[in-house]
């Protein structure tokens, strides 16, 4: 009998033990995944970061892809959790303000193993995606509540949920590719952006009110050489699916050509996905050149963010910045590309401190501030509602306007 009782007591704090050292293990492996991602990740340096050999491992976790799912859901349901309790505030702005004071105390990572998708099996993608996309509905009921009580101005609440989203999100790669402001400095800025937005002046009501510059008149031509040809459609491919998610033989099928050919020009995929982020960089450059003709701060941003959003909706669009693209190139070529995404966010700050020079834009940090707004079109093309008939320009509109006047109804 005591033996029993006493095997009755144990489980439980078996049990209790089982689950902290679970949660060590996925806590750790969110700080692997943010520093190498998901397919770089060491296994084993996880595992005797907490006390475990690579076959004890396995009690907790099938396979990479499976430590991946749950570190995912680990990350994302203290989320949801926040917007449940959200919730409970006075109005639709108090309730989203709410869920962003709460959502800055928390691991983002999860927006690596986000961009890696595709190097899941279906079935774990399709559960993250449905469990991603309830958080971006459950953040979009709260701003269309906001829109019924006149707290929050009349927008589109899913493109604003995942903008929103998106902002949040960007912190750890904003740290991988730039190195710039802590992810603190980051959290403190974005409540006063969503709310009031960085412009002084009024939102306008309709796109026909304000000029939304056109990512077509930028658009690259098609390439006129083989090389150009491969670049622009690893890169097509590596947005819709992730780095991992595409090998030499995809882009191949994509050219209807050989993969012979595309050793030709390339040895290895490294040096493929460099190419790609050369093409990138080249364009990001032009949007800003495009931008940066308007002499006034809070046009000169707008520009710069409705063609950035244009530009991650079109698949002849530049590559867009994840932690599997960084982790994939070798050290000297991750300094290089660290150097150009300080230019852009360089000539991002002084449109940020143009604007505040001529007063078109409020006096927010310059760095954080700049660094947030790359968030808002960084995942737009992957987190696009299926159902959406909104044109890339209008999805421009919305997403420019919430970052330059906020959410709230002024």
């Amino acid at each position: 009998m005591e033996t029993g009782v006493l095997a009755t007591k144990t489980r439980p704090l078996q049990s209790a033990a089982r689950a902290a050292r679970r949660a060590l293990l996925l806590d750790e492996a969110a700080v692997e995944f943010r520093r190498n991602g998901v397919a770089g990740a060491d296994l084993i340096r996880i595992a005797r970061n907490v006390g475990l050999t690579r076959p004890s491992l396995y009690n907790y976790c099938s396979d990479r892809s499976d430590l991946a799912r749950q570190c995912y859901f680990h990350l994302l349901d203290p989320l949801l959790a926040d917007l449940d309790r959200a919730a409970e505030a006075a109005s639709g702005l108090a309730a989203v303000l709410s869920f962003l004071t709460a959502a800055s105390e928390r691991d983002q990572s999860h927006a690596i193993i986000a961009a890696e998708l595709d190097t899941l099996p279906v079935d774990q993608k399709r559960e993250i995606v449905t469990r991603q996309t309830e958080a971006f509905d459950l953040l979009a009921a709260l701003i269309d509540r906001g829109i019924a009580d006149g707290s929050i101005r009349r927008c589109d609440p899913a493109i604003a949920a995942r903008t929103i989203w998106g902002m949040i999100a960007w912190a750890p790669l904003g740290d991988i590719w730039a190195k710039r402001a802590e992810p603190s400095r980051l959290s403190v800025e974005l409540p006063g952006i969503v709310e009031r937005g960085v412009a002084t002046g009024p939102a306008p009501g309709r796109i026909e009110d304000i000029e939304i510059e056109d990512w077509g008149a930028l658009v690259p031509p098609p390439p006129v050489d083989r090389a150009g040809e491969i670049v622009a459609a690893a890169s097509a491919l590596f947005n819709a699916r992730g780095v991992e998610g595409v090998s030499l033989d995809d882009v191949a099928a994509a050219m209807s050509a050989t993969k012979g050919l595309i050793y030709h020009h390339f040895a290895t995929k490294a040096e493929l996905v460099a190419a790609s982020l050369d093409r990138a960089f080249e364009l990001y450059d032009r949007l800003l050149d495009c931008a940066e003709r308007h002499p006034c701060g809070v046009d000169r941003a707008r520009a710069g963010l409705a063609l950035n959003v244009q530009a991650q909706l079109d698949p002849a669009g530049p590559m867009s910045l994840t932690a599997a693209a960084y982790h994939k190139l070798p050290d000297s070529e991750r300094e290089r590309f660290s150097k150009q995404t300080n230019h852009l966010l360089d000539r991002s700050i002084a449109t940020m401190e143009l604007g505040n020079a001529d007063g078109s834009l409020r006096l927010f940090e310059a760095e954080p501030t700049a660094l947030v707004s790359a968030g808002t079109f960084n995942f737009v093309a992957r987190w696009l509602p299926v159902d959406t008939d909104l044109l890339p320009r209008q999805v421009a509109f919305e997403v420019s306007t919430l970052f330059l006047h906020g959410l709230s109804e002024k």
